[in-house]
């Protein structure tokens, strides 16, 4: 898909159809594999300028330099960050450069999908290599041409000049002799100290698009001959359907087919009747007469309460050992004081602002998707097993996305669309309604924390065991009761105490559970930070200082404490009327340290000031973390006072916006985020500032009011 004004933006990029001469360079896996190490290829060794099979850089003879980026876009910036790595060894004007999103292949492009903030730091070093490698090939053309050692020349703004003479060529002028020469296998890369674009701010070319109304999302894509579809899914996550009104759905004017389909959530099988039409009025008012009863005898007695009740039944559990140093159980018993706390987190929702949407077209020997997903290659693969087609013969045309959060990396409503495109022969444009969206999940889970802990004679604390009592994303059906180590996540393990221990037990329902923005960091770092402020003030400690006690051989977290303690003021013991609590934790590799300021407004307590510490490695764009620091601090506070999935008689009780409230614009404190200088290797950062939120949020609450919170979500007003 192009993202520029001179190329349609409704088409994805048609390779053959740029004209001039084309260097192309390109970063070729061996394999489609996440853990795949690309290596460098020249895909221009037959000299046919116009055909590429993998293409990162292009330039035509007019000097117009075109960067493509390979993962999708959901508002986290890679489709300006990953193109500023590329421009900053290239050797071009960063805002000159054009951005195109390139086609989905994982064949040549890697693992594609974006999840678990993997995109920069999973290709920070072959890009740079990409980019290092196309400026030595114009370098060596330009001193072919002027019969001199390449060592005379260097690249600036679109140039190479030759030192002593001050000669130039443009790269439009080097690029057909540069894409005939052989590829640099081991390009020189520039020093950190050098960098004039990584590191530094430019405007994301693709926000005025966003803005104008001209960028393309998946619910603004039609094809021709498609029809419409809306499915009403059961309520109950199952296979529970007793009967439905067809004929009255059919009745409706341009309603065509009215069909029984199924979606597989993590093993469960959901049913659903679909309404397929050719319009979306039709479709939708279809849906609404269909008048579906489900068997809910199973399940009418289910709730959270129930499922609540089950945890503490199960907190009594020593449960599966996941990690642990010492012995705790000696040394807790040995401790001079003993803390215990149990903390709990609901179910949420993803809710991304553009409803989930698809458009498939099922053929006999082909297959097509358009729409926005995080995991573009994840559908070839599917749709390709599904239905038999090579993969070759399925086309991916993926979009802008409106938020994702996760829970665009599932496949459910495209398999939805393929079947009903299956079924009817023609293209198939499915869109959940919002109300589907918060009924259906799949949610994150929800989870009992159970926390010990024990501090010696002089403050020390000498043992903590942190136990997770939650369903399991990797293990939601069969048999097994084990729980995999990735529920242990946002729990600091860091933190040198003598005797640490991280438990889970593992507990399974029906309620399909899923990736959700930071996944159990947004559960478990409410509980641990929260507990270990426990300790502290057990302890007779500064937070603060409590947490560097135990922190002095870690580098990144003391620095980011120290940062964020500076940046706040927490030591200006002149605050009055001012609550001040501290979290720290590390999610895809980066640290963060986050202080949040609550007072009083107008007699109810509010927070007033969020203070961010963020420790990313080479920050490739600077306003990109900040805006993805700010983006996490409000879902977090939405989740921490705001909305909570609940379960009554055995579905969900809420229906949309008016029950599942988003933060609003004047309920927003200031937001504040520090960028801690780093030479170490980028990490991710789309979800670093989300868990720190609640147990920051509700430790400032303790300290201004005395009052533990330890049940999310809470209600702020009666604080």
């Amino acid at each position: 898909m192009a993202h520029t004004t001179k190329i349609p933006r409704r088409e994805f990029i048609k390779l053959s159809a740029i004209s001039g001469t084309l260097l192309a360079i390109g970063c070729m896996p061996s394999t489609g594999s996440q853990n795949s190490e690309p290596k460098l290829v020249n895909l221009n060794l037959d000299g046919d300028p116009g055909i590429s099979l993998n293409q990162y850089i292009f330039i035509n003879q007019e000097g117009i330099v075109t960067l493509f980026n390979h993962r999708p876009e959901m508002g986290q910036g890679t489709f300006q960050s990953i193109p500023m790595i590329l421009a900053e060894e290239l050797e071009v004007d960063m805002n000159k450069v054009n951005i195109q999103q390139s086609p989905a292949d994982s064949e040549k492009y890697g693992w594609q999908m974006v999840v678990g903030s993997h995109s920069i730091r999973s290709s920070y070093d072959t890009l740079r290599k990409m980019g290092a490698a196309a400026r030595e090939m114009l370098i060596a053309a330009a001193a072919a041409r002027w019969a001199v050692d390449a060592s005379e020349c260097y690249a600036k703004n679109t140039e190479v000049i030759h030192k002593s003479s001050d000669r130039k060529f443009t790269y439009g002028e080097l690029v057909g002799d540069a894409s005939k020469l052989p590829l640099p296998e081991n390009p020189k890369l520039k020093n950190i100290n050098e960098f004039t674009i990584i590191g530094h701010d430019f405007p994301r070319k693709e926000i005025p698009l966003k803005t104008n109304g001209q960028a393309k999302f998946g619910i603004d894509i039609n094809v021709p001959g498609m029809l419409y579809a809306c499915v009403e899914n059961s309520p109950h996550f199952s296979e529970n359907l007793v009967n439905y009104d067809a004929e009255k759905a059919k009745a409706i004017d341009g309603v065509k087919y009215v069909l029984e389909i199924k979606r597989d959530v993590y093993g469960h099988a959901v049913q659903g009747i679909a309404v397929v039409a050719d319009n979306y009025w039709s479709a939708y008012k279809g849906k609404k007469t269909l008048n579906v009863v489900w068997d809910d005898k199973k399940f009418a007695s289910n709730s959270t309460e129930k499922i609540f009740d089950d945890y503490r039944s199960a907190s009594s559990s020593p449960g599966t050992t996941l990690r642990e140093n010492g012995h705790f159980n000696t040394g807790y018993n040995q401790s001079a004081k003993k803390i215990e706390a149990e903390y709990e987190t609901p179910y949420q929702v993803h809710v991304p602002m553009e409803p989930l949407n698809a458009i498939v077209s099922v053929e006999k020997e082909k297959c097509e998707f358009w729409g926005s997903t995080q995991n573009p290659n994840g559908i070839r693969a599917f749709l390709s097993e599904r239905y038999g087609v090579a993969p070759e013969k399925v086309k991916i045309n993926y979009t802008f996305m409106g938020g994702g959060f996760g829970r665009r990396s599932m496949l459910d409503i495209v398999e939805q669309a393929a079947e009903l495109s299956h079924k009817t022969g023609a293209p198939v444009k499915l869109i959940w309604t919002r109300e589907d969206d918060v009924t259906q999940g799949p949610f994150r889970a929800c989870s009992l924390n159970s926390c010990k802990g024990g501090i010696d004679d002089q403050g020390n604390p000498v043992a903590l065991e942190h136990k997770i009592i939650c369903q399991d994303i990797r293990n939601q059906t069969g048999e097994s009761m084990e729980p995999t180590d990735g529920i242990m996540g946002g729990v600091v393990t860091d933190y040198e105490i003598p005797n640490f221990k991280v438990s889970g037990v593992l507990r399974k329902h029906y309620i399909p559970i899923s990736y959700w923005r930071s996944v159990y960091h947004s559960t478990n770092c409410f509980a641990h930070e929260s507990f270990m402020d426990e300790l502290a003030h057990a302890a007779g400690k500064d937070p603060v200082d409590f947490r560097l006690s135990i922190l002095k051989n870690h580098r990144r977290y003391t620095k980011v404490l120290e940062t964020v303690a500076e940046k706040s003021g927490w030591y200006n013991k002149k605050d009055n009327g001012i609550g001040r609590g501290v979290a720290i934790v590390e999610r895809s590799g980066a640290f963060i340290a986050m202080v949040v300021k609550i007072g009083r407004v107008n007699g109810r307590v509010r927070p007033i000031k969020i203070i961010t510490a963020v420790d990313c490695g080479v920050c490739v764009h600077p306003n990109n973390l900040r805006a993805q620091t700010e983006g996490s601090v409000i879902m977090a506070l939405t989740a921490a006072f705001k909305g909570a999935i609940t379960i009554e008689k055995g579905k969900v009780a809420q229906n949309n916006f008016n029950d599942y409230a988003m933060l609003r614009l004047h309920e927003c404190p200031e937001i504040e985020t520090h960028i801690v200088k780093s030479e170490d290797p980028p990490e991710g950062a789309g979800e670093t500032g989300l868990p720190t939120l609640a147990p920051a949020l509700t430790n400032a609450i303790f300290d201004l009011t005395g009052k533990r919170i330890r049940k999310l979500p809470f209600d702020i007003n009666a604080v």
